[in-house]
């Protein structure tokens, strides 16, 4: 018992299934994060005036800024639109990074949909939204 485990439940260990689901979420984790540094989303604003362009890991790659907006009179609207751009591109990045989390969470929950006899763990998890 000093392991975590229940010796009353045929050596059923849970502080070794937590370990690796710990280590299976890191993993997870280190692969999203892999394939978001590969993935590109663009903001733009003002029409198409200004757009930057961030890795889904949140690193700017590229800003793009139309000609006419270069005028000195203009800059305060610049800057502005580059501020809204980039927040623009991070909000998007953020759904990627999100979006990619649910894929693995479904690829590694896929071998629980409720085979055998057993309910659907989606069925399970769906009545808990409530509490």
């Amino acid at each position: 018992m000093a392991n975590g485990g229940m010796g009353g439940m045929g050596g059923f260990d849970m502080m070794g299934m937590l370990k690796q689901a710990q280590e299976q979420a890191a993993k997870m984790q280190e692969k999203i994060q892999g394939e978001l540094a590969n993935k590109t989303v663009e903001g733009s604003t003002g029409g198409g005036l200004v757009s930057v362009t961030i890795s889904g890991d949140l690193e700017v790659r590229r800003v793009k800024i139309d000609p006419s907006l270069m005028e000195a009179s203009e800059k305060d609207m610049l800057e502005d639109l580059i501020a809204a751009a980039t927040n623009v591109a991070i909000k998007k990045a953020k759904a990627l990074e999100g979006e990619a989390q649910q894929g693995q969470l479904g690829n590694m929950l896929g071998g629980l949909g409720g085979g055998g006899g057993m309910p659907d763990l989606g069925s399970l998890l769906g009545g808990l939204g409530g509490m």
